[in-house]
């Protein structure tokens, strides 16, 4: 008897070794590089397109295989315990890169040293590795928000965006065993708050304003939610026409919240 149970001790450690060694065998996540094309619009102070600038641009990018686990489990409420990673990057790097491509508002190929190339920073993945998903980081974030509208001066504002990842799944189906349920989850808002602003437009034609109210919206929370479309509810619009004396870069007191939505 303790023969047959040490025989089968050694049988199960050899089968662990053998899978561990196998899975990480498996695992390849790179940092690689690739090319694309980038395209950016540069305007003047009367939020008219001055120029269009594009190339194309050697970046990094995460990309292979990670190991997971799914196996059977009583206590979870899936019914399975779960180890999911993901080929991500630790970090993201920035660097100035060069748009040599530029064109005028009436598609003029630019050739002069000032207008024949656009600087731009752009952030790209570093030490691709395997990181555990299922972590769920989505918040409201502080962000400024400059609004453009043809003949206005361009006016930053203090606003908010959804910025995070959230945690998706594949597993098969409680219900009909031969099917997979899916949850694919985005960082995105859970009702908005809207604001009216007052841009001021020297160049309004006779008879016209020279103060013109544009209608923006920020989130007014975020949360992982399925990707899919948000509906629009609890909008709650308030009027200003202007800025308190502390700046437009200190304040986000233009955006009101829903009575609703507390």
């Amino acid at each position: 008897m303790r023969k047959s149970v040490l025989f089968l001790l050694a049988i199960m450690a050899l089968f662990k070794s053998n899978v561990i060694a196998q899975l990480s065998g498996d695992e390849n996540c790179e940092t690689l590089q690739t090319e694309i094309h980038v395209t950016k619009d540069e305007y003047d102070d009367l939020g008219r397109l001055k120029r269009t600038c594009g190339g194309d641009i050697t970046v990094t990018k995460c990309e292979g295989f990670c190991n997971s686990q799914v196996q059977p489990s009583v206590v979870s409420t899936t019914g399975f315990l779960k180890e999911c990673f993901c080929c991500r990057e630790s970090y993201l790097k920035e660097r100035d890169v060069f748009l040599d491509h530029c064109y005028d508002a009436d598609g003029v190929r630019l050739d002069s040293e000032e207008g024949g190339s656009m600087e731009i920073k752009l952030r790209e993945p570093a030490e691709c590795k395997c990181y555990k998903c299922g972590v769920d980081e989505c918040q409201v974030t502080p962000v400024i928000h400059v609004l453009r509208y043809p003949g206005c001066f361009p006016k930053p504002i203090p606003s908010f965006a959804c910025t995070g990842r959230c945690s998706s799944y594949l597993q098969v189906s409680g219900s009909k065993i031969w099917q997979m349920e899916r949850s694919c989850m985005c960082c995105q808002e859970s009702g908005e708050r809207e604001a009216s602003v007052s841009l001021f437009c020297p160049k309004a034609k006779p008879g016209e304003r020279k103060f013109r109210k544009v209608i923006t919206k920020a989130p007014l929370e975020c949360m992982c939610r399925p990707c899919t479309g948000v509906e629009e509810s609890a909008i709650v619009p308030q009027e200003i026409a202007g800025f308190a004396e502390e700046g437009p870069l200190t304040t986000s007191a233009h955006f009101r919240r829903s009575p609703g939505l507390q």
